[in-house]
């Protein structure tokens, strides 16, 4: 039960934070919809990746990896291109999206950064939950670059959309205008 608290925890605050911002005013229902999906994405993320793992992808070939108190941590990045890693990439790409609707980053090294930020954030949340209730997580190097790379392709697909014919519908859901 104790591997749970951590999740638990995540789950109250991010309650908290979607009734702080539904409480805003002037939010058009399309606004509310980029919310409410955005909050139900990271619901998710949160269960996949800071809750215990019911599943596992396990590498087809030998990785190098540091034992650190209990945990594997991979820091040589490319070690196994399989299933979990283009997963990873895949997962953030939603995240990509959220940001491009919700915060609008136009400077590239906002853009850069936001990749790099939920890479790091995630693995190092997982890292620290790890440390206290041991949920046998791997922290990888490989899963930095991999969240990095999906945030990037959901704001460019965000940019590329709007660009080519659907500007309004990207004007519609974004709660910037």
């Amino acid at each position: 039960m104790k591997d749970w608290i951590p999740f638990i925890i995540i789950c109250i605050g991010m309650v908290v934070l979607l009734i702080s911002l539904l409480r805003k005013p002037r939010i058009s229902i399309w606004q509310r919809i980029t919310l409410i999906t955005g909050w139900i994405y990271m619901f998710v993320i949160c269960r996949i990746c800071f809750a215990p793992a019911p599943f596992s992808f396990s590498p087809t070939h030998e990785i190098h990896y540091f034992i650190v108190h209990g945990m594997i941590v991979n820091l040589i990045p490319f070690q196994a291109m399989d299933t979990a890693f283009w997963l990873n990439v895949l997962m953030t790409v939603p995240a990509g999206v959220y940001y491009a609707l919700i915060f609008k980053p136009n400077h590239l090294s906002t853009k850069i950064w936001l990749g790099i930020g939920t890479g790091l954030t995630i693995e190092t949340t997982q890292f620290i939950i790890n440390w206290f209730v041991e949920l046998g997580r791997w922290v990888e190097t490989d899963d930095v670059i991999t969240n990095a790379c999906g945030v990037w392709i959901g704001m460019l697909l965000v940019y590329l959309l709007s660009r080519y014919g659907f500007r309004s519908m990207i004007k519609l859901f974004s709660l910037h205008n």
